[in-house]
């Protein structure tokens, strides 16, 4: 790391032009006051450690705003609105959350208002998140009205951050096929309904989404086939989108994961797209010890030029609806179908239920987080309210399925993992979360308050596994060229002004599993298009976010 200022770039207000904002106030007769009210940026962060992107820090240097712009970096000449001693801190780009599922949150909420931390999405905005990606794991807003509704909301609040939108796939399927999907004698889509799901899909990228997402392991999506997603990804592919899939399988069938996987890049090679992979992981005991093979699949797959990617959070346990343990062919949407609930098709629930539990996640790794129906189960694992009942873990896991929604955790994944997949170069920081408020905060997954700091805290400094500024690209640059966005992800004159600066000695997660719902610490400023939204670690109250609708045209 250089100890020398950088000096590259933007060069002070010319002389003339100096005299000139003197002078012109006063033949404009506004008084002597006015003629030095001018100043050459609205907000300037000095001395600040600085990272502009790529594989190396720059140094110490100056950053300087005007309007929703960077207009100087390295050297900043001239007076700012407002001067920040950046000194001891680092300045880096606006961490980009491409797994976010905060539409979801909006979407169930309906005519509910929700408070004002949800719509400053104030969890991710302490950890220094500056964009977020919405309608993964093929759930959301996916009807084009839907999509420039949920755009245009974003715009009129104004959100805390910006947002980007996926079609999720799963919800055009269940908006032209219907639900009960299950009960079809064939699941898949007819000609009639594979051609209204790809005019609803294009007609959702001219809405201003930057792609489709899947989620294969849930229902309806994984009654899809290859080829249908191979034709919709053609569709979003004519406008430079992005394909992003939550696979099959992440776990804990070995043959599964890897051919999962390997779906998702075969997707993106057939329909010439780029493919994300969504929370790249191996959930079950049986694939702890693949890592290697799916590093390999992957890289296999770069090199002869396939356009493939991933995200991962920093945790070995994961989060998801409370009807995970059941087999997808037994369920309907978000529901278990009532005939395995109550009726002849329980004992078969019961036996897809047992295999979860002795080959994915034991009893004790199962643990009910939101659940508000039933508010007294929240923080408690299957093992444990089996034992409380003196009833069997297997029937505890049926009964939450089959119950009211909720969420999970599912403590399924190993460390070493975690660790050899965080050292790619083509994986991202991603939260799989959602804005939140404290309410529901208490048991939800600390990823949602944590993520980023977390992988920075841990991994760079106490454990020194990736340095810094690899931790830093993994956040900023490196979503950015997945999803291609333009004017951010960097540092530079010209690029939005979406910028975090946080103290490397203070930086830390704070929510835990058995107690979430504390935000992260350490960022003192974070800059979201030119508005101060952190303030010496505070909120300010000022949202800067916009919604990011997709150029492209086919």
């Amino acid at each position: 790391m250089s100890g020398t200022p950088c000096s590259f770039i933007a060069p002070p207000a010319a002389p003339a032009r100096r005299l000139l904002l003197i002078w012109l106030p006063l033949l404009l007769g506004l008084g002597p006051e006015s003629a030095f009210a001018e100043f050459d940026y609205d907000l300037a962060l000095r001395g600040g450690t600085l990272y502009l992107g790529g594989e190396a820090m720059e140094g110490r240097g100056d950053l300087a705003i005007r309007g929703d712009r960077i207009v100087a970096v390295g050297e900043a000449a001239g007076s700012a609105r407002r001067e920040i001693d950046a000194t001891g801190l680092v300045v880096a780009p606006g961490f980009i959350d491409i797994h976010s599922h905060t539409d979801e949150v909006y979407r169930r909420a309906g005519w509910l208002p929700l408070p004002g931390s949800v719509h400053a999405n104030l969890n991710f905005l302490f950890q220094g998140v500056t964009t977020i990606v919405t309608g993964n794991c093929g759930s959301g807003y996916s009807d084009p009205e839907e999509v420039r509704a949920w755009l245009a909301r974003i715009d009129e609040l104004p959100f805390g951050s910006n947002v980007i939108h996926l079609v999720p796939h799963g919800e055009l399927r269940l908006q032209v096929m219907g639900e009960a999907q299950a009960d079809r004698a064939d699941p898949h889509p007819t000609p009639a309904e594979m051609e209204s799901m790809k005019e609803l899909l294009d007609a959702g990228m001219q809405a201003g989404a930057w792609g489709m997402s899947t989620g294969l392991e849930y229902d309806p999506g994984a009654r899809a086939e290859t080829g249908e997603l191979v034709e919709l990804a053609r569709v979003v592919a004519r406008y430079d989108g992005i394909y992003a899939s939550h696979t099959r399988h992440e776990g804990p069938v070995p043959e599964q994961v890897l051919a999962s996987y390997g779906e998702a890049i075969e997707i993106g090679e057939r329909a010439g797209i780029r493919a994300h992979i969504s929370h790249i992981k191996l959930s079950g005991q049986r694939v702890h010890g693949m890592a290697d093979q799916v590093i390999e699949l992957v890289e296999q797959a770069r090199a002869r030029g396939v356009r493939v990617t991933a995200d991962q959070y920093p945790y070995t346990a994961g989060s998801t609806t409370l009807t995970m343990p059941v087999p997808p062919e037994m369920r309907d949407g978000s529901k278990v179908l009532r005939r395995y609930c109550k009726g002849d098709g329980r004992e078969e629930l019961r036996a897809g239920v047992a295999l979860f539990l002795a080959e994915d996640t034991p009893p004790e790794g199962v643990m009910v987080s939101i659940f508000p129906w039933k508010w007294w189960l929240q923080g408690k694992t299957v093992a444990e309210i089996a034992a409380e009942r003196g009833g069997d873990p297997v029937e505890v896991t049926m009964d939450l399925a089959c119950g009211r929604s909720g969420s999970g955790i599912y403590f399924n994944q190993s460390e070493a993992v975690v660790r050899e997949l965080m050292q790619r170069s083509w994986v991202a920081t991603a939260s799989d979360g959602a804005a939140i408020f404290t309410l529901l905060g208490r048991w939800a997954h600390p990823r949602l308050y944590g993520t980023f700091p977390r992988k920075i805290r841990r991994y760079v400094y106490d454990e020194e596994l990736i340095s810094l500024p690899f931790a830093l690209r993994s956040m900023t640059e490196l979503p950015a060229e997945i999803f291609e966005i333009p004017q951010r992800g960097r540092l530079a004159p010209g690029y939005y002004a979406d910028v975090v600066a946080f103290d490397p000695e203070r930086l830390r997660d704070v929510a835990t599993f058995d107690r979430s719902g504390r935000y992260s610490e350490g960022v003192e400023y974070l800059v979201v298009n030119g508005v101060l939204s952190m303030d010496r670690g505070e909120y300010t109250g000022e949202r800067g976010g916009r919604a990011l609708r997709h150029a492209s045209n086919p």
